[in-house]
């Protein structure tokens, strides 16, 4: 067989990645440290649509009635998506708070009644450290994949990179418990980023339990036609959804924000199952709360904190806006925008740090616990030093050290390191305006943008969404005292306003999201009406931000050397057509071939498809080019594919109607296994062997897509 040519690009539209090899070419190959670089060690999910003479056989002798039962398991699948989703958020919510209520229980016990500064400060670096230590540990040395709150995997994932360990379990175990030492140990980190990662990887792990459930059983015809990237693809973007849901209580939010970061690809039937997912997911969580807390009697616990609304509900009566007040949203934006990109800023030149000198687990381990223990001495530091003494508030007296202010005051900042972040945000939004002034929550602000800055990029799972909108609501917090000092009509009744569109700025600011923020917002404050304020406020803080620098997740994406393409093409690139950067060396397979010639083209290349053609040697032109032609394209298959062909030697058994099940199981298991697999094993056959030919066209996709070469 004549024709075969091999080129030295990867195909983007490949299948599967292996592990192994991902992470020695990664540990092999020098970073350039560059928001340029580029990896070759990813590739594509095999997002087409798997049309091969075998699936062609499989519907018609199947039936109308496994496509009912398919659609059904396939909204059950959806259905459990969500109920996990939702159990583990709770039960990361529940250790969070026992633990946490016991760390603040002793801190508080051993300032106001023992009156020892130094066993304080031993005993808050002990509560601070040890779980760092646990958190940093278990990414470190279990799962490195887990660290960081990974919103960059899974916005490249939806978008069709096939990122490694997506789905493992062992990966969502690490992820759970180091978000929870996160959050205990108090550091500038948040469990909303990595619960949207969570939900991704439940998705793809429930969806995984049901394919191993069903494939040995009766079912397995009606699974079968699951069994594939798409399928998972969607169900992880479910997942995603359901977890943004269940962390702050907006499935609609949590649909957007799916569809505004994540997917590229996009359906009115995949939105309406993404909704379904994270309809269920919210109800579930805050039943499975309330029923934990019916017997908490915390008084700690404000009455804000036992609504639905995750934010609090904003009393409708009390906050109003007037349009006189729009060129204050517009700076909050542009302000929220310039102290998004300066955090982008610093965050990359930290990263580019990390990865030239922090590069061995020791070095790494010894960061963590230098940010925690730096953590425990400025939090206990600015209690000390800062001793602003506050009139006890009915609704916080609970929740703060007197410390060396006289009676019936407490110290005015322990009232932020001595609460979890909901609480805080919680109180900044809702507490009266006389509650805070302005030298403890400028003091906040600053140290917690540097908690934050130096949390993210650590080696454990730690989100910003909360410590963003704690900075962004401090400061806003602070223009309302200001704004109530200067002009006290504007402001009304309630100050929290400002601090809601401080947050929002400041959120949208670093991750420059528009739609879904404005729908979280609305959704966890139970208040509609500040909608075209949150609007103006976060457009602006887009549009200053993108002025300076990506937002963080596109910069972590760049980072880590994900190809992931832009939305758009560059300016004046509309001339520009594909064989002007496409290689014409192409490695096609005829579509009857002897079984030696093909394990040598597969020991020989690393693509993971090959373009199967009916072998025709011939020349043709575009425009003044000559590009040599390989043959008829009859259709495109993988490499998975043909390493399950000759594995288990499926050329030598016809094909008909009692084997082809098999035939078809054993190459859709092949497809979507992502991990765990030798994809690039060099293969060995038989002498006797080689001569065998062997017909691809009842194996390959014989719908493949093609780009033209004049496409633009």
């Amino acid at each position: 067989m004549s024709g075969v040519g091999c080129m030295n690009n990867n195909r983007e539209g490949s299948s599967l990645s292996t592990i192994s090899n991902t992470l020695s070419a990664v540990n092999s190959k020098p970073r350039s440290h560059s928001i340029n670089y580029v990896s070759s060690d990813y590739e594509s999910l095999d997002y087409d649509h798997y049309e091969s003479e075998l699936t062609v056989r499989e519907e018609k002798l199947n039936g109308y009635k496994t496509v009912v039962a398919s659609n059904v398991i396939r909204w059950l699948i959806y259905f459990s998506i969500a109920i996990c989703t939702a159990a583990v958020g709770i039960f990361i919510d529940t250790v969070i708070e026992y633990f946490c209520n016991w760390k603040f229980q002793s801190i508080r016990n051993c300032i106001d009644v023992k009156h020892s500064t130094v066993e304080c400060l031993i005993i808050w670096i002990l509560f601070t450290v040890i779980p760092t230590l646990v958190g940093c540990c278990v990414v470190l040395f279990m799962e490195p994949s887990a660290a960081g709150s990974g919103i960059p995997f899974v916005i490249s994932y939806l978008n069709g990179i096939r990122i490694p360990r997506m789905t493992a379990v062992r990966c969502l175990l690490v992820k759970v418990i180091s978000v929870v030492c996160v959050c205990i140990a108090g550091l500038g980190g948040g469990k909303e980023g990595p619960l949207i990662h969570i939900g991704a990887m439940v998705g793809g792990s429930v969806v995984e339990a049901w394919w191993k459930g069903f494939r040995n059983g009766p079912g397995r015809k009606v699974i079968g036609p699951l069994q594939n990237d798409r399928e998972r693809r969607d169900m992880m973007a479910a997942g995603a959804a359901a977890g943004l849901s269940a962390a702050f209580g907006s499935p609609v939010g949590g649909t957007l924000m799916s569809l505004e970061e994540g997917t590229s690809f996009w359906s009115s039937s995949l939105m309406w199952k993404v909704f379904f997912c994270a309809a269920i997911a919210f109800p579930t969580y805050n039943a499975g709360k309330n029923v934990l807390f019916s017997n908490n009697t915390n008084p700690s616990e404000s009455v804000h904190s036992k609504s639905i609304y995750f934010f609090g509900k904003f009393n409708e009566n009390t906050i109003y806006f007037s349009y006189s007040e729009f060129p204050i949203f517009i700076i909050f934006g542009i302000f929220g925008g310039l102290l998004g990109a300066l955090f982008v800023n610093i965050n990359y030149h930290l990263s580019i740090f990390r990865m030239k000198h922090i590069i061995s687990n020791r070095k790494k381990l010894m960061e963590s616990v230098f940010v925690a223990v730096f953590v425990a001495i400025i939090n206990l530091t600015s209690m000390i030093l800062l001793n602003n003494c506050q009139t006890k508030l009915e609704i916080s007296s609970s929740n703060v050290v007197q410390m060396y202010c006289p009676a019936g005051s407490y110290n005015e900042i322990s009232s932020f390191w001595l609460r979890t972040q909901e609480e805080s945000i919680r109180s900044l939004f809702h507490y009266p305006i006389e509650a805070y002034s302005v030298v403890p929550l400028l003091v906040y602000c600053v140290i917690y943008f540097i908690l934050t800055e130096l949390t993210v990029g650590l080696n454990m799972s730690a989100g910003l969404f909360l410590p963003s909108l704690l900075i962004g609501a401090a400061w806003g917090r602070i223009a309302s005292i200001v704004i109530h000092y200067y002009s006290p009509g504007t402001i009304g009744v309630d100050p929290g306003k400002y601090a809601l569109l401080g947050a929002a700025a400041q959120l949208g600011g670093i991750v420059r999201a528009t739609i879904s923020l404005t729908v979280v917002f609305i959704e966890a404050t139970g208040n509609v009406q500040f909608l075209l304020p949150l609007m103006i406020t976060l457009f602006t803080a887009k549009w200053t931000g993108d002025f300076f620098t990506d937002g963080i997740y596109e910069m972590q994406i760049k980072l880590s050397g994900v190809p992931l393409l832009v939305s758009e093409p560059p300016p004046l690139t509309s001339d520009i057509t594909t064989e002007d950067f496409m290689s014409d060396t192409v490695c096609a397979i005829p579509h009857i071939l002897m079984v030696g010639k093909l394990v040598d083209i597969l020991n020989t290349t690393k693509h993971n498809g090959f373009p199967v053609v009916a072998s025709k040697v011939c020349f043709c032109r575009t425009r003044n080019i000559e590009h040599k032609c390989y043959g008829l394209l009859k259709g495109f298959i993988l490499r998975s594919q043909l390493n399950v062909i000759l594995e288990h030697n499926l050329y030598l058994t016809p094909l008909h109607d009692e084997n082809y099940c098999t035939k078809l199981e054993l190459l859709r298991k092949s497809t979507y296994t992502c991990h765990d697999t030798q994809q690039f094993q060099r293969l060995k056959v038989d002498e006797d062997e080689r001569g065998i030919v062997i017909d691809l066209r009842p194996y390959m996709n014989s719908a493949p897509y093609i780009v033209r070469l004049v496409s633009t």
